[in-house]
């Protein structure tokens, strides 16, 4: 039984368990995902992972239920998203990033790290401008950013 804490509007929290690359420790990251097949495990990841690599929104993802939370055994199917990690070396550019991400037709969601936020890139998005775009931010030292989950060619 999941606890209703980790239920709302028809989402459930389903839950991570890994060693974050980022913070240096064991980690836990929990996702809200739709419920694709109850009885199967099997569910749809409806935000973008912060930290966590290897999936992205959209994704159908295997979790059971463990100590009453629903924990991320798998991947069942890929989306065609991918997943992008930045960290902004000059805070004050995060703004004007975010908002050229979006105007490529991306969406993000910052974390409780200030600079830091996740990139949605949508499997119809072509790819190639955004990454020229990060690549020349990341030449100039304004960013960093690790393609976390890559779908695209």
């Amino acid at each position: 039984m999941i606890s209703t804490e980790e239920e709302t509007e028809g989402l459930v929290k389903v839950f991570f368990e890994f060693y974050n690359e980022i913070l240096e420790e064991d980690y836990v990251e929990s996702l809200w995902a739709s419920i694709e097949n109850e009885e199967e495990g099997e569910y749809r990841l409806k935000n973008i992972p912060f930290f966590v690599t290897s999936y992205a929104s959209e994704d159908v993802v295997l979790a059971e239920v463990e100590n009453g939370r629903l924990v991320v055994k798998g991947l069942i199917k890929e989306s065609g998203n991918s997943t992008l990690q930045i960290m902004c070396l000059k805070k004050e550019m995060a703004q004007s990033i975010q908002k050229k991400l979006e105007g490529f037709g991306c969406a993000w969601e910052g974390s409780h790290l200030p600079g830091y936020f996740s990139v949605d890139v949508p499997a119809n998005i072509d790819y190639q401008p955004i990454k020229k775009y990060l690549d020349e931010l990341e030449m100039a030292e304004v960013i960093g950013y690790a393609e976390a989950c890559l779908a695209h060619k």
